[in-house]
């Protein structure tokens, strides 16, 4: 079995952090977006995956390299935005993808059982089987109304709330017939939401399956601060794990969930925690306090620093005494020196040095 992940997005709303880093190696609790997709077809026993890539590709390369975990990895680089399906048509000039295969959005993480899903592609003779998921508001997606047999009748993509026809939504992982390659054409931006579900659907060859564990979409910086920390609330809620292992609740100071990465220290009398995510090789002061937080790799926060509700990004530096309010977002390289306070809110962008106080919302470059 081959797989296509689409990673060739730009993040728009990730920045200012993804103007540096690439979506897909933002960490959710404990490991890059891209792993959570990739071990999630490691365990389906796919072998090869293609990765769709545009921004940023060469950072994501080196990063991942051409083999996780036994799977081959290998990049189709689009020149210009493709759009949806037409990484999927260039994907397919790369790699002879299978007579079925799988393809998905990269920055979905989700917990779908692929084997049964194909099982019911099977089934169902479907050129297409669209994993759906039942989200409150279904206005920022692809919507569909299905039959008594799950086939998908009607797709919308992100209708009005009050014209959606359901709350099941595109979850945005799909088993895909080759075939369907045919009526996706070369070299232009092609939408598979657009211009290929509406026509299978009419055509009675789209078919759904509901998944109802965990999704998340990461489309948004809030969006992605939530999936890590109910992630974390579901995977070691009422635990700390540093390096990889639990943590023997005999520091006080480090209050779960928290996950802690490999070479990373915390200074005495420091306090973690709860919903905090430190990266890999990340030094935190002596009587620092951090909660509600996301770190980056190679993070280095000085003495008696206090940091609330706040992501900072790869290779940051920020010195003692210092106060980052919630919602702060601080991109990688900065710089911060000791004493700044930055409000709620406020957008530090990367390769900044903060020498003075940044008020509440306020952007600085």
């Amino acid at each position: 079995m081959k797989a296509v992940v689409l990673a060739g997005g730009f993040a728009t709303r990730l920045r200012p952090i993804s103007y540096v880093v690439p979506k897909l190696l933002f960490p959710v609790a404990g490991k890059p977006m891209i792993c959570w997709t990739l071990d999630m077809l490691k365990r389906f026993q796919v072998d090869e995956v293609v990765l769709g890539v545009n921004y940023l590709a060469d950072v994501l390369r080196r990063a991942i390299g051409d083999e996780y975990r036994g799977m081959r990895i290998k990049y189709s680089l689009e020149r210009h935005p493709l759009g949806t399906a037409g990484p999927i048509k260039l994907a397919s000039k790369l790699a002879r993808l299978t007579k079925t295969f799988i393809a998905m959005n990269g920055d979905v993480i989700a917990d779908i059982n692929l084997g049964e899903m194909l099982q019911r592609h099977e089934s169902s003779r479907a050129a297409v089987t669209d994993a759906l998921h039942e989200v409150d508001d279904p206005s920022r997606f692809g919507v569909v109304e299905i039959d008594s047999s799950s086939r998908i009748v009607r797709f919308l993509e992100k209708p009005r709330l009050r014209d959606a026809p359901s709350r099941l939504v595109n979850a945005g992982v799909y088993v895909i017939d080759r075939s369907v390659l045919e009526m996706m054409p070369s070299g232009r931006k092609v939408s598979l939401e657009r211009e290929i579900f509406p026509v299978l659907a009419r055509r009675g060859k789209l078919s759904g399956f509901i998944h109802s564990d965990y999704w998340f979409d990461i489309g948004s910086l809030s969006e992605y601060r939530n999936a890590n920390f109910a992630l974390m609330r579901r995977l070691v809620d009422g635990s700390v794990i540093r390096g990889g292992r639990r943590e023997v609740r005999k520091h006080l100071e480090l209050i779960p969930p928290s996950i802690i990465g490999k070479e990373s220290s915390i200074g005495r009398m420091a306090r973690l925690g709860p919903n905090v995510q430190v990266g890999n090789s990340v030094r935190i002061g002596a009587r620092s306090k951090v909660s509600s937080s996301i770190f980056f790799d190679g993070v280095n926060i000085g003495e008696e620093t206090i940091i609330t509700g706040t992501i900072v990004g790869s290779d940051t530096s920020i010195g003692e005494r210092v106060r980052i309010e919630s919602g702060a977002i601080i991109s990688p390289n900065v710089i911060v020196r000791d004493g700044v306070r930055i409000g709620k809110g406020a957008i530090v962008h990367p390769y900044t040095e903060i020498t003075k106080n940044i008020k509440p919302l306020a952007q600085v470059m």
